[in-house]
């Protein structure tokens, strides 16, 4: 069974300090982030853990995992090398396609009927963007069913028993069929390190690169973002002491709430 990791490198915006952010806030521009190392969003490397979990049990299980940016993903797939991925593919683009998802999933698409794979595992968001909407697309130009929520991946005779945890329950899927599998990593599970040995192996890992095609007609570009205020009432308690603006909190606030 071939299995896939589709994954989004993100700027590590914990390398920026609080007065980077207090900058940009004063400025109105946001940070470089050509200036910070990509990394694997924190979905991805559930899935990716997922995925490792699943070839501890079955070693038969091929990875291949691929990646759509620019030249700077390249840590990430190594990354992936150090840990058992055989394939590991960087579809080449300069554009900004954090507001895409269309054309992301297009190229997903290509490379997975490209690749032969069985299933794919695709994060539910990123850290930029936030759109949500990759995976689902993915699995309607594939003509493949989509599992969101998923949270476990255990290989069984045959294909796959797939877990889904939501905020009402746990449900279990068995699939025989190549599905899409949209993971939800709420901390419950961390990517795995590997040894120096094999960091030092995969620092020259191969890496196929494909050049992405170029977005064509009908292509949706987003053209602005607007922010959405988000605004709260509020009273200023304003008195000569400490002792005269705790009475007046109790006048104007508690004393109401605490008669009830």
């Amino acid at each position: 069974m071939n299995i896939l990791l589709a994954f989004k490198a993100e700027p590590d915006l914990s390398m920026l300090s609080g007065s980077d952010w207090q900058l940009a806030a004063r400025t109105n521009l946001a940070p470089d982030p050509t200036l910070m190392r990509a990394i694997m969003g924190n979905d991805e490397q559930g899935a990716a853990e997922l995925v490792l979990q699943a070839r501890d049990i079955d070693p038969a299980l091929t990875l291949a995992a691929v990646t759509l940016g620019d030249d700077r993903a390249a840590g990430p797939l190594r990354h992936l090398a150090a840990l058992g991925f055989g394939q590991r593919t960087l579809l080449r683009s300069e554009a900004d396609n954090r507001f895409s998802p269309v054309w992301v999933a297009e190229q997903l698409a290509r490379q997975v009927q490209r690749s032969g794979s069985d299933i794919v595992l695709i994060g539910t968001r990123s850290s930029e963007g936030q759109n949500g909407q990759t995976g689902w697309l993915l699995a309607e130009m594939l003509g493949w069913p989509c599992l969101t929520q998923v949270s476990g991946l255990l290989p069984v005779s045959g294909g796959v028993q797939v877990e889904c945890r939501s905020v009402t329950g746990i449900s279990h899927w068995q699939l025989h069929q190549p599905a899409v599998l949209m993971v939800q990593n709420r901390g419950q599970m961390a990517l795995r390190v590997p040894g120096m040995r094999a960091r030092l192996a995969a620092a020259h890992a191969e890496i196929e690169v494909v050049e992405a095609m170029l977005p064509g007609d009908p292509w949706l570009q987003c053209q602005t973002l607007t922010q959405n205020e988000h605004v709260r009432a509020g009273r200023v308690i304003a008195g000569g002491s400490a002792q005269e603006s705790a009475q007046q909190l109790w006048r104007v606030a508690l004393a109401e709430r605490m008669m009830r």
